[in-house]
């Protein structure tokens, strides 16, 4: 039992400096999964448990991604390649997309293309 311990504590504490990245993946994909029910709600759609599987793969994939990245970035190739921010990038923005398309969706018309038009209107008026 006391190796196990030491070996969680060994494994949290190597990991430790990514904690921040780890829980806003999690969170985003947690977003992204709950404005899809959302939308698939709203187009009538059935919800189903293999969408929820996705969800769960994807949370694994993407978790074990970063972690991967973040030891080659901290033991291979140091500051040369910042390995862990691009795919944390990557991972964010394909994400950040799904989540707007899944707004869009239950919005019914672009939020991007709302917000560009209140910006360029507000631009207009001075």
């Amino acid at each position: 039992m006391r190796y196990l311990e030491s070996l969680v504590l060994a494994f949290l504490a190597v990991f430790l400096p990514i904690k921040a990245v780890l829980l806003t993946t999690l969170g985003l994909v947690f977003f992204d999964a709950a404005t899809g029910v959302m939308a698939a709600y709203k187009r009538k759609e059935k919800i189903t448990s293999g969408g929820l599987k996705r969800t769960i793969g994807k949370i694994f994939l993407y978790e074990m991604a970063l972690c991967l990245a973040f030891l080659c970035e901290q033991y291979l190739t140091g500051d040369l390649a910042p390995v862990c921010k691009l795919i944390t990038t990557a991972i964010g923005l394909v994400e950040l997309k799904s989540i707007l398309e899944n707004l869009d969706s239950i919005n019914g018309t672009s939020l991007f293309k709302l917000a560009v038009d209140k910006i360029t209107q507000k631009e207009l008026e001075k």
